[in-house]
């Protein structure tokens, strides 16, 4: 018995020496890195509201749902993992498993968290393959009408009965590939499938999506960093006309164009700040419907653009701080005035967080 023990035993030692050389497990034992970060911040209308909403709510307040204002404080923490081994000799392997938690101080149903997996595989110089995937259980965009309930039901448009909450859930793929194009820039192809599925009172607004992309990334000069990216998406609006909605006469679907360019500045002599930074965005969208009683989506396209600017730097080698000033504002452009109010607004952000990095030989 006892001999017949020390041959399994040898068997899968040996097994295990040829599926998992000496060489490989070693580069499998590498150090586990976390990074936590933590941010408080402010939103002046987190909600989205346009201006004549926000003169509205002084004797309307039903539209704030379950808030008491326009604006909120917020709280947004991060819990990040990162393990880096070599599965091929001379590659890089990157794996991040990340979680996120949004609070806001004015709405417990604002409040959400998210998670993601991502993995990365280095090929060659500035060669990358990736495939990441998150995944966002429940957000709460604002209380809205239900027109579906309204029709049949027949209630009072005055009455509150009419708001109800809406939330959706979203998840997200993506995979990109990048190439090195010189010196030290790459350039990176995106292809994305997203859902928006929303809960039982606007399920007519379920949307999958699908996005191509390319980003133009550069350190030729090592301290001015540049970011360039470019993104195309289609969304199909697929409760639409499917004969459980009253409202199916609505086409929720749009194509959708994204710009941003970034440019930051590394390596500042000063004592704190170290970088300085600012991200340009523009979003131009287009609604499909061809269907002139739908006045909500019919001939209608919005421009929507961010700017955002920041500083931060290290307090010491694990600990960096960082503050955000964000000003976002969208145009919307409709055959019918009162929709091209409903849907513009304007708001203003500001974030300062601080980060912690450590390390762990737990694998070892």
């Amino acid at each position: 018995m006892a001999g017949r023990k020390a041959a399994r035993l040898s068997i899968f030692l040996l097994l295990g020496s040829v599926l998992f050389p000496q060489n490989l497990t070693n580069r499998l034992r590498v150090p586990l890195y976390f990074n936590v970060r933590s941010g408080v911040g402010y939103d002046s209308n987190y909600l989205k509201l346009s201006n004549a909403e926000q003169d509205t709510v002084a004797y309307y307040p039903a539209l704030l749902g379950d808030s008491e204002s326009v604006s909120s404080l917020i709280s947004k923490n991060t819990f990040e993992v990162k393990y880096s081994p070599h599965f091929f000799e001379g590659h890089e392997t990157r794996i991040r498993i990340k979680i996120n938690y949004s609070k806001y101080f004015e709405s417990a149903n604002k409040s959400y968290s998210s998670f993601g997996i991502y993995f990365a595989q280095h090929l060659g110089k500035y060669e990358w393959v990736k495939l990441s995937y998150s995944y966002l259980p429940r957000y709460y965009l604002r209380d809205y009408r239900d027109k579906d309930i309204i029709i049949i039901d027949n209630i009072d448009p005055s009455s509150d009965q009419y708001l109800h909450s809406c939330f959706f859930s979203q998840g997200s793929t993506i995979l990109t590939y990048s190439k090195w194009i010189g010196i030290r820039s790459w350039i990176e192809g995106m292809l994305a499938y997203n859902t928006q599925y929303y809960n039982s009172s606007f399920t007519e607004f379920d949307l999958n999506i699908i996005a191509i992309g390319i980003k133009l990334s550069s350190k030729d000069y090592k301290n001015y960093p540049v970011q360039i990216n470019f993104i195309q998406s289609f969304a199909n609006n697929v409760t639409f006309q499917n004969g459980l909605h009253t409202t199916r006469d609505m086409n929720r679907g749009c194509s959708q164009r994204f710009f941003s360019f970034k440019l930051s500045k590394n390596n500042m002599a000063l004592t704190i700040i170290q970088e300085l930074g600012v991200l340009f965005s523009n979003t131009y969208r287009k609604y499909s419907s061809e269907i002139e009683s739908d006045v909500l989506h019919y001939n209608r396209n919005q421009n929507e653009s961010k700017i955002n600017v920041w500083i931060g730097g290290d307090l010491n080698h694990s600990t960096g701080l960082r503050l955000d000033l964000i000003n976002r504002s969208r145009d919307t452009f409709s055959v019918e005035k009162w929709v091209e109010e409903l849907k513009s607004f304007k708001k203003t952000e500001c974030f300062v967080t601080i980060s912690y990095t450590f390390s762990s030989d737990i694998l070892y």
